[in-house]
């Protein structure tokens, strides 16, 4: 199930703005209007902390989290870089240059040569798409991650069966909120694919397919038994 997230697509924006436990009610809505009482949760960036928000505040809904570089919690690093990539890019977006905004946060949070890899995954069409939705990103998407609070308190809370992923070759500052995660989720695994950045789940989706399926089999297997 892939979810279209308010402010993304053809369709009406929301009307006002929607924090990150609007976002992961609104996918929770969804899955019961599907029928689905319990299910995995995958998540990338923004939409991990969506997925433990859904984990705390309806924990019978999640039978695990999958989570490939989350946006928080916040460290040392993940400050330092605002100054250098998120400030920039924040500011373009204000002033309405929303391409200009796109290329400073995406060569600051993906990789180095992050244009040519969208056009090869996505196409022309494609990246004209990614830079038009990233307009309501930095419009409504990043103030609601910086309102977002998950400490090590959230994270005892947590009860999901939990596998934090990070790339080897990602920014210094994704590998941190990993690790941090790890550490405040009582029994999160962590794994580290070799070759991988932030945006690991284009350039290497069916590594990325085979890593989520073995955690799920085995989490059933543990259900089981």
């Amino acid at each position: 199930i892939r979810p279209l997230r308010p402010g993304y697509g053809a369709g009406p924006g929301p009307s006002g703005h929607l924090t990150i436990g609007d976002h992961a009610r609104a996918c929770g809505a969804l899955l019961r209007e599907l029928g689905v009482e319990r299910a995995y949760w995958v998540g990338h960036s923004s939409s991990c902390c969506m997925g433990l928000q859904l984990a705390l505040d309806a924990p019978e809904m999640v039978a695990g989290l999958v989570l490939y570089e989350p946006a928080q919690p916040a460290g040392p690093l993940r400050d330092a870089m605002v100054p250098r990539f998120v400030g920039p890019a924040m500011a373009a977006a204000r002033s309405g240059d929303v391409a200009t905004a796109f290329d400073l946060f995406m060569s600051g949070m993906g990789s180095d040569d992050y244009r040519d890899l969208l056009r090869e995954r996505l196409g022309e069409d494609g990246i004209a798409q990614a830079v038009r939705e990233s307009g309501y990103f930095f419009a409504e998407e990043f103030p609601a991650l910086r309102e977002w609070s998950f400490t090590a308190a959230e994270g005892a809370r947590v009860a999901a069966p939990t596998l934090a992923v990070a790339g080897s070759e990602t920014r210094p500052w994704f590998r941190e909120n990993v690790e941090l995660l790890t550490s405040m989720v009582p029994g999160a695994e962590l794994v580290v694919l070799p070759g991988l950045d932030h945006v690991g789940p284009l350039t290497h989706p069916a590594e990325l397919g085979r890593m989520i399926a073995r955690f799920v089999h085995a989490q059933a297997a543990r259900v089981s038994t």
